[in-house]
């Protein structure tokens, strides 16, 4: 008499290894966004444990990103920080981009996603991505998350004529200052 094993466990007599393949996938997975992550030398080891521990769910958000921004250029470095801070922000964020992704057709354009988002009630996780990318911060106030200031999308528009500005040119307080007389109007 013999005892079957549930489908999800497979015996080491069966595949010789003990593992189940979905096992060796994800930690293949894990390893791939691991190994990339490492030419990235400003992500906190915290930050690329998250990607590497969730390697089917950041996969799924960098894919989701890329839609939703419309840029299939984005950084994935730049992504596994707001990815890490979202995480830890949204207690089902995981479940949440799951959903999410479900909805995503190959070709699918950022407003067709949004449609659909719309319609499953998860309008509200496609702002809050969006605007991690466009402002490089995640959260509000007090708790906000600096991700990226000089790589945020918001820049991208005017980036063939204006600098991202990351100081200010004339000195601290410059505008309380009364304006040189060649600037002033004539009256």
């Amino acid at each position: 008499m013999s005892t079957a094993l549930p489908n999800n466990d497979v015996s080491p007599s069966k595949n010789g290894t003990g593992f189940r393949r979905r096992d060796v996938l994800i930690g293949l997975a894990s390893t791939l966004i691991a190994t990339s992550l490492l030419g990235y030398p400003f992500l906190t080891q915290a930050e690329q444990q998250t990607a590497a521990a969730n390697p089917l769910i950041f996969t799924r958000f960098f894919t989701l990103s890329q839609t939703l921004t419309e840029h299939r250029d984005i950084d994935q470095g730049m992504s596994a920080r707001i990815f890490s801070a979202l995480s830890q922000a949204t207690a089902d964020f995981s479940a949440r981009i799951e959903r999410l992704s479900a909805l995503l057709q190959p070709g699918q354009s950022a407003a067709q996603l949004q449609t659909l988002a719309v319609q499953a009630g998860l309008q509200d996780l496609i702002t809050t991505i969006v605007s991690a990318w466009y402002t490089g911060t995640v959260g509000h106030g007090q708790q906000a998350v600096l991700i990226a200031y000089k790589d945020a999308l918001m820049y991208r528009p005017a980036s063939d004529a204006l600098i991202v500005p990351t100081y200010c040119g004339n000195g601290p307080l410059w505008w309380t200052a009364t304006p040189p007389m060649n600037m002033t109007p004539a009256r």
